[in-house]
C-alpha cells in the first residue's frame, strides 16, 4: 500500500459493501442503530491495530459517545472537533481493519474511502490493475472479512490540489475561527454563523465539515511508507468525493 497512490490510467476503483458484524464499531451499531461514521484517515499501528480519524453522526452525543467507550473493536479514543451534530473522533481500530490492512498491502492497493451505518460498510479500493480484486477478495475472505462488490469503474487520473479549500470552505472555516465557534466556551454557534452568511444551519455545517476534513486528509501524514493504508479523498473519480 502506498500513502500517495500512484494512479496510472490503467489504476481501478472498486467499491465494496462489508457486513457490519464484520467490521469495527458493530456494538456501538448494535446500540445506536442510526449511528453514522466516514472516516478520514487510517494508518496501522503494530499489530492488528489502525489508528483512524472518522466523523461520526447520531441521534445524541452522549448516547453514542457511551457506545464508543464500550465498544471493544475500539480503543484510545479522542474527540477532536464537536460541530453540534457531526464529530470527528481519532480512535484505535483493533478488530475488522486489522485483517483489512494486510490484504490491501500484500495486493497493492489504498483505502480510498469508508462509511459505515447499520446496513455495513461502504468500502472504497484502489488497485493498480483491475484484475487484482478477485484476489483481493479472496484474500479478504481467507481473513474472515467477506467483500460484496456493488460497482468497479476506472479512476481518472486528475488531481485536486493536495490542501485546497474551495473558497465557501475558507470563508466558513475563517468565520468560525474569527468568531470564537472553536473556543470553549463557545462564542457563536453554528446558527449565528448560518445566518452571517445566509445559508441553512445544515448547509453551514456540512461546508465546516468539509473544510475540516479537506485540512485533516493535507495535513495528517506519516513519514513511513509502510504506514499507507490511508486514503486521500481529494482524487477525482466517476463520482466526484469531493464537493462545495
Amino acid at each position: 500500500m502506498h500513502l500517495r497512490p500512484r494512479v496510472g490510467r490503467m489504476s481501478t476503483v472498486g467499491e465494496f459493501r462489508v457486513p457490519v458484524a464484520e467490521f469495527a464499531l458493530c456494538e456501538t451499531f448494535e446500540r445506536v442503530p442510526d449511528a453514522e461514521f466516514a472516516v478520514e484517515r487510517a494508518l496501522p499501528r503494530t499489530g492488528d491495530r489502525v489508528m483512524v480519524v472518522l466523523w461520526a453522526h447520531g441521534p445524541d452525543h452522549g448516547e453514542l459517545q457511551a457506545a464508543i467507550d464500550a465498544d471493544p473493536s475500539v480503543s484510545a479514543v479522542r474527540g477532536l472537533v464537536d460541530l453540534d451534530t457531526e464529530w470527528l473522533y481519532q480512535m484505535d481500530w483493533i478488530d475488522g481493519t486489522g485483517t483489512l490492512a494486510p490484504a490491501l498491502a500484500d495486493h497493492d492497493a489504498t483505502l480510498m474511502s469508508a462509511r459505515g451505518d447499520r446496513e455495513g460498510w461502504r468500502l472504497q479500493l484502489l488497485v493498480p490493475e483491475r484484475n487484482e480484486f478477485a484476489a483481493l477478495a479472496e484474500a479478504c475472505h481467507d481473513r474472515g472479512l467477506t467483500l460484496n462488490v456493488e460497482r468497479i469503474y476506472e479512476l481518472d487520473d486528475r488531481l485536486d490540489g493536495r490542501f485546497g479549500l474551495s473558497e465557501r470552505q475558507y470563508e466558513a472555516l475563517a468565520l468560525a475561527g474569527e468568531r470564537g465557534y472553536f473556543e470553549s466556551p463557545r462564542e457563536t454557534s453554528a446558527a449565528e454563523l448560518a445566518a452571517e452568511l445566509g445559508i441553512s444551519q445544515q448547509a453551514f455545517s456540512e461546508r465546516l465539515r468539509r473544510a475540516i476534513r479537506n485540512l485533516v486528509n493535507g495535513t495528517i501524514t506519516t513519514d513511513d511508507p509502510s504506514a499507507a493504508f490511508s486514503y486521500p479523498d481529494r482524487w477525482r473519480t466517476t463520482q466526484p468525493l469531493r464537493s462545495d
